[in-house]
């Protein structure tokens, strides 16, 4: 094994220029989301199975994808990262491999710490900030996740290959911080720099969606969709999944379900995050009382086979959400499934399992059953904690439309009401949020405020 430099100036412990040439190809793929992630990878543990940095990559790849499967495999994956690094790799290979293994450890604030520590000596580590981007993510750590990419900005120039990813990965950031100007700012840069990357896309389309502007945001989407539309592997379906949920508030709602059937649900794969692009989209328009067909019954027959895998608290929610939309009987069992998870375990996830995802899947279970008042009771204590199940607050907000539509079904129109005078603050041009203000404000008796809930109604509407 030698020494070797890769595009973006950083040692390389490989077997030749073309095991380097094909480590910086998955690399790219890997940032950009491309769904050639796959083959690259191949190429470059066929080019050389003894690079540290290639067996390290595929390691962390397995555990992206989120299926028990892939993180079985991902075990094999970094022993062999840890072998080899520590016989021939370079002191940033040996940082990845020790990352790769606490997060198959289970330890994912060590593997964070981890690669942090590799970005204060490499910010030019694309691969550590992505890594280190999506941990933060799912771990609920706003600030870190803003922070973390804020710490390498200076060490990046329009130069450096992977510039506007990074540009992306700070406007996703800023925006999950709240900080909405500037991330649109970022994200719409990256986007002229590269229009292929669809994580930058991704990130302006949430300040349009957390800002309100539901019409803009369908143009932003369609606008650049021939560029990312057939590069980006199924992240592409999440980006869709962003348009339809600008046609559902604004109530065009055969679009919304053209965008399920054309885009969102396509391809009726088991991958966690296209089933909880489905399940949250298929829920928001249930509390909308849109029917929608036999889709409920065909995405639960995939989350029950499901129960057992858990993962992502994240996906595991998004499974029994299905299974309580589609009002089967399996939810409660899922549901106490992920309750036994948290009593049993003791890693980072069998925390979240106990104090937050637990309780959130009793509460989805409750739901689905028709107990109303049991799913308020379950969800609205740990509401302030959704956070650390990971996911954005645009993904996350199909759990607060739940809470709201318990408490009013269940009769708690007091409850009902405070939880939709905070809805409407956050989002003032919700025709949908208003109409629900407006029933709790009859419901209490208060016609004056109901009338003036209707009149916003209309407003949006319009």
């Amino acid at each position: 094994m030698a020494n070797f430099v890769d595009k973006r100036g950083l040692a390389v412990t490989a077997a030749d220029d073309a095991a380097v040439a094909a480590l910086d190809g998955l690399v790219d793929a890997f940032v950009g989301f491309r769904k050639d992630t796959a083959d690259r990878l191949r190429a470059a543990l066929k080019a050389d199975p003894e690079a540290p940095l290639a067996q390290a990559a595929s390691g962390y790849l397995f555990h992206m994808m989120a299926l028990r499967p892939l993180v079985e495999r991902a075990a094999a994956a970094s022993a062999r990262a840890t072998e080899l690094a520590e016989a021939a790799g370079n002191p940033r290979e040996r940082l990845h491999a020790a990352a790769l293994a606490a997060w198959q450890a289970g330890d994912l604030k060590r593997a964070a710490n981890h690669l942090e520590d590799i970005l204060l000596e490499y910010p030019q580590d694309i691969m550590a900030l992505k890594l280190a981007h999506y941990l933060h993510f799912y771990m609920g750590d706003v600030a870190a996740h803003r922070d973390s990419v804020a710490r390498v900005m200076p060490a990046w120039t329009p130069a450096l290959p992977g510039y506007a990813s990074v540009l992306g990965m700070r406007a996703f950031g800023l925006e999950e911080a709240g900080d909405y100007a500037a991330a649109e700012r970022y994200g719409r840069r990256a986007v002229e720099l590269d229009p292929t990357d669809s994580w930058s896309v991704h990130a302006v389309a949430h300040v349009l969606e957390m800002q309100g502007r539901h019409r803009e945001g369908v143009a932003w989407v369609d606008r650049n969709a021939a560029a990312w539309d057939g590069v980006a592997h199924n992240f592409a379906f999440h980006v869709w999944w962003h348009k339809a949920l600008y046609h559902i508030e604004l109530e065009e709602f055969d679009a919304a379900i053209d965008l399920y059937d054309a885009r969102v649900r396509a391809e009726e794969t088991e991958d966690g995050l296209d089933i909880s692009n489905a399940a949250a989209m298929l829920m928001r328009l249930k509390l909308r009382g849109v029917d929608c067909g036999d889709r409920w019954e065909r995405l639960a027959e995939t989350c029950a086979a499901k129960r057992g895998e858990r993962v992502l608290p994240f996906n595991d929610l998004h499974y029994v959400l299905t299974l309580a939309g589609a009002e089967r009987s399996e939810a409660h069992d899922f549901a106490n499934d992920l309750v036994a998870a948290g009593a049993a375990g003791a890693d980072h996830w069998a925390q979240v399992y106990r104090d937050v995802a637990g309780p959130m899947a009793l509460g989805i279970a409750a739901y689905g059953a028709g107990d109303y008042a049991s799913a308020v009771k379950a969800l609205l204590p740990v509401r302030y904690s959704w956070g650390a199940i990971g996911g954005s607050h645009a993904q996350r907000d199909v759990f607060q439309q739940l809470l709201i539509d318990a408490a009013a079904r269940a009769g708690e129109w007091r409850l009902a009401r405070a939880l939709l005078a905070e809805r409407t603050a956050l989002k003032p041009t919700s025709a949908d949020a208003w109409r629900r203000l407006a029933a709790a404000s009859d419901a209490l008796g208060d016609q004056t405020a109901a009338a003036d809930a209707r009149a916003e109604a209309a407003r949006c509407a319009a």
